[in-house]
């Protein structure tokens, strides 16, 4: 609204520019265009920077100690803990060597004053402030320390200091550089900076400027929560799936119009345990939706919360909402209970971030003993940072981030089951020949070389659960474990959704010898959008998923929020698949008609294997089934195969039909990493 901005760096506790006439130019980011390719860019005059390094000094120290300058300084030195928001102002919250800070960035339009207002309880030693910087510029001092300038050409740069104990004391250096020394504080202390670039002719009268500024507001009042923003609340008319079938697609209708412009694309979602629902967009919302319940006559939507960066990962733990964005994970607080984040809590933001596009963070999920997993895409990411290309634990506490598998190229979805079982699906592209769905084992390698946390080249990667081809996912999401019965027979199964194909898959597991395998077959159901998550209701028991519309999809909306119900018809479908030593087991649902199901003409398999370098399928082979047979209670076929051995990709075709009549057409799309001991036969 005043016409200026800043930009504070939440890894350095650096501000790194303030601006005039303008906000951001984002045409080239996924803010203004379907997948954008370009970061934001100042739009506009830039009044002060600073390059890039620590904010505060350890001691005098202003060395960057990062290898790479990228990521947070160690928290011993200083460490962002969150915003607050009130209103349309903001409070910045974080430490200096341990000690609490609390800033708030400000401009006075009709002085042209851009401030920094402090309150700090104590300092436990004296510290020193980067103010600001000009190259080449020339300092100069006053005599009672409180106005300095640096000057250039015929320019001139004024920092002034209101408020502050009188032992605080601003140096324009030679290199430069404008500090605030600060001492040790026993009592609290609040004060302001005060910056203003003029004419180098007008610099007396800079100190009429800054007597006359406006009286310091304490930052204190700001964490406390303030007035809403975006106080309405919006209605839909949620839409039920129709048919015959066991599973219908009922969709919850996005509120696409809305007051703020804003862009629905979700990127995830989670539930309360009330049965509400969060859900967070690529743009950076939060939204709550209620009223989700059997008819979806009256849903009801909330903005929460907004400016996140990318929020591709979101989990409910104790009905407090985690958000992972490309930064950090945020743990949002609504401080005074009106239905809006006040406080931006920094969670967790351990990891560097990569300038790459493609260095996204994606997903979010806890296990049992609440540590939280997420994914850092390693595509087009420095291979020197420390996290990137990897599947992520963080402490249940955000104190503590560990790599827990390598070799990531770019795996949007995971999960993780009742047992703490670990999925994760990468996408296809250089190192991944096709889209994999993976078992996470702690301290593996899973295919994508160039982080592949090992100082020598690997020769080969961890067995996915199976392969999946391009035709039927060409860019994963993420999984989910069926937990309950309301689900129909798959309780203890798992799923996996295509954002690519915008489909949804039943997994067909096996474990040999401590090596998994399987394969999957996609349910007969459509979907608005490229699904990007799955989560089962904790009341209805039915599953949900959202997902968007960015990167290549099949999926024709902007958005989608959509429940999979179950209606108690039969399902007619694989429910196991297994490898023997002689040909493959697969058990279905529901008794099937004998005569078709031992038919070997309704049955065709094929099977190839990938070049670990390159997507081309190799090879396509077809495989003889030498006989079947049903079961006694008619719900499993053998299908024997005496030359059965390990293979990347398998494809089995089938057109048979259920006892009652109704026919099963269907494909599992599977892989065999490992036939059991030879004894395991038909």
């Amino acid at each position: 609204a005043n016409g200026a901005a800043v930009c504070f760096d939440t890894d350095t506790l650096r501000l790194a520019a303030a601006w005039t006439d303008g906000w951001l130019d984002v045409s080239k980011t996924h803010l203004d265009s379907y997948k954008g390719s370009h970061p934001a860019l100042v739009q506009g005059a830039i009044q002060f920077d600073t390059k890039m390094g620590p904010g505060w000094a350890k001691g005098d120290d202003f060395n960057d100690p990062r290898a790479l300058r990228n990521g947070p300084l160690p928290k011993n030195w200083a460490k962002y803990k969150g915003l607050y928001r009130h209103g349309d102002q903001v409070g910045l919250a974080y430490t200096v060597g341990g000690d609490e800070v609390l800033e708030s960035p400000g401009y006075e339009k009709e002085r042209g004053l851009f401030t920094r207002t402090f309150h700090i309880e104590n300092f436990s030693s004296p510290k020193t402030l980067l103010v600001c910087e000009v190259e080449g510029a020339t300092p100069k001092n006053s005599p009672d320390d409180k106005i300095v300038f640096l000057e250039q050409a015929d320019s001139s740069t004024a920092v002034g200091l209101v408020g502050a104990p009188a032992e605080a004391k601003l140096a324009a250096t030679s290199s430069g550089r404008i500090h605030l020394d600060v001492p040790a504080l026993k009592q609290p202390a609040t004060f302001k900076l005060a910056l203003w670039k003029h004419q180098t002719r007008d610099a007396e009268k800079f100190t009429a400027v800054l007597n006359n500024s406006s009286p310091i507001t304490n930052p204190k009042d700001l964490i406390k929560g303030g007035p809403a923003l975006w106080p309405e609340t919006l209605t839909t008319r949620g839409r039920l799936g129709i048919g015959t079938t066991a599973y219908v697609v009922d969709t919850l209708t996005v509120p696409e119009t809305n007051p703020w412009r804003s862009w629905m694309r979700f990127a995830a979602h989670d539930f309360f345990s009330d049965g509400r629902a969060a859900v967070s967009t690529w743009n950076g919302d939060v939204w709550i939706v209620s009223g989700i319940d059997e008819k979806l006559e009256r849903l009801t939507w909330k903005r929460f919360a907004a400016g996140l960066y990318e929020g591709l990962g979101l989990k409910i733990v104790d009905d407090k909402i985690y958000v992972l964005g490309r930064d950090q994970i945020t743990r949002l607080h609504d401080l005074n209970h009106d239905g809006e984040a006040d406080f931006y809590e920094n969670f967790n933001n351990d990891a560097s971030v990569a300038p790459s596009y493609h260095g996204f963070a994606m997903e979010l999920w806890t296990d049992r003993a609440g540590n939280f997993y997420y994914t850092r895409c390693g595509q087009r990411a420095d291979p020197d940072l420390p996290f990137a290309g990897a599947l992520l634990r963080v402490s249940r506490d955000g104190s503590m981030l560990e790599k827990y598998a390598f070799g990531l190229r770019a795996a949007n979805g995971l999960s993780v089951g009742p047992n703490d079982q670990i999925t994760f699906a990468d996408n296809q592209g250089n190192w991944v020949p096709s889209s994999r769905l993976d078992l996470a084992k702690q301290g593996r390698f899973y295919g994508w070389v160039p982080h592949s946390g090992r100082p020598e080249p690997p020769t080969d990667y961890e067995k996915p659960i199976c392969w999946i081809p391009m035709t039927m996912d060409n860019s994963s999401g993420g999984q989910a474990w069926v937990t309950s019965d309301k689900w129909g027979p798959f309780k203890g199964h798992l799923l996996h959704t295509s954002y690519g194909k915008a489909t949804l898959f039943h997994v067909l597991m096996e474990q040999v010898d401590g090596q998994a395998q399987g394969g999957v077959w996609q349910f007969p159901l459509k979907f608005d959008s490229g699904i990007m998550r799955a989560r089962f209701h904790p009341r209805d028991g039915q599953l949900y998923v959202s997902g968007l519309k960015g990167w290549q999809t099949a999926g024709a909306r902007d958005a989608a929020l959509q429940r999979v119900r179950y209606t108690g018809k039969p399902v007619n479908a694989p429910l196991e698949l297994h490898a023997k030593k002689n040909g493959l087991q697969i058990t279905f649902t529901e008794p099937l008609d004998k005569a078709p199901a031992i038919d070997d003409q309704n049955y065709a398999i094929e099977q190839w294997n990938y070049r670990w370098t390159d997507p081309a399928q190799v090879g396509h082979d077809p495989v003889a089934v030498k006989s079947i047979t049903l079961s006694a209670d008619a719900k499993t076929v053998f299908l024997e195969i005496p030359d059965l051995k390990p293979v990347m990709q398998m494809k089995i075709k089938f057109s048979i039909q259920a006892a009652d009549g109704s026919p099963i057409k269907q494909e599992i799309y599977n892989t065999i990493n490992r036939l059991p001991a030879a004894g395991d036969r038909r």
